[in-house]
């Protein structure tokens, strides 16, 4: 058995654009901060919708979602949160109220939006596609791993980025995630072709905290005020958690 890892930045660009990676399993990351917030909210509710943040605002999302949605780090107006997985924890009574009406008559689901996250997500073609994380990184690479050695497919790892730049914090993620299939397949005696994710392995065996809390990304989100977020989404292996994306909805499949 061979498996290859590869890395793929999409056009940021192109939002019409869509990219077919049926033959991969995809790792879709977003680490400051879409999918910590995803794999947060997972642990409240079973599924989360998710759109472009230009449609958050349709009528058909109308008194049917808790909406979360940001533009820019910061919370879209009309929302009821913003993207922080720290705003989430913070009000997690209150969402599991919204989310389980004593009456069973009027409760909610989840919709997400965000700027990179759910945009790169509506714009990938693939039977498996799963949210990737600092967070859940374990996780992801060992479930992610075995779907590809039973399906004998290639993984690829594609980062949300920041508005079209380089987000050091989503390489540190895929070097993070690259790390443990590796170890994966050097348990099982596989082959694996990883040449393009060289420098993102041997860049987490630095200081990559400190390279995510200077990045562009976290300070944009101190400014706004969201420096514990921070903290909360370089945090390695917290959120035994694998989102898994279809049909304009994430599901948790690790139970």
């Amino acid at each position: 058995m061979h498996i290859n890892i590869s890395y793929d930045f999409l056009s940021p660009t192109d939002n019409s654009a869509y990219y077919n990676y049926n033959d991969y399993c995809v790792i879709v990351i977003d680490v400051l901060r879409a999918s910590t917030t995803i794999n947060v909210l997972l642990e409240l509710h079973e599924k989360i919708h998710i759109t472009e943040v230009e449609n958050i605002d349709n009528e058909m999302y109308k008194d049917k979602f808790i909406k979360f949605g940001e533009k820019n780090g910061k919370k879209i107006e009309g929302c009821d949160y913003g993207n922080s997985p720290l705003e989430v924890r913070l009000n997690k009574d209150n969402i599991l109220n919204q989310l389980n009406n004593n009456d069973n008559t009027n409760n909610k689901e989840i919709l997400l939006a965000t700027t990179n996250g759910t945009r790169v997500l509506k714009s990938i073609i693939s039977d498996n596609i799963f949210i990737g994380s600092i967070t859940n990184a374990k996780y992801v690479a060992d479930y992610v791993f075995n779907v590809a050695n039973e399906q004998n497919k290639n993984i690829i790892i594609i980062p949300s980025h920041r508005k079209g730049m380089f987000a050091i914090e989503d390489y540190i993620g895929a070097g993070l995630i690259a790390k443990y299939i590796l170890k994966n397949a050097n348990k099982y005696d596989i082959t694996i072709d990883i040449e393009n994710l060289i420098p993102a392995i041997n860049l987490v065996k630095s200081d990559w905290k400190t390279k995510i809390i200077n990045s562009a990304s976290a300070k944009n989100l101190k400014n706004l005020g969201y420096e514990g977020d921070i903290i909360f989404c370089s945090s390695e292996n917290t959120q035994k958690i694998v989102g898994m994306y279809k049909d304009g909805k994430i599901v948790n499949i690790i139970k």
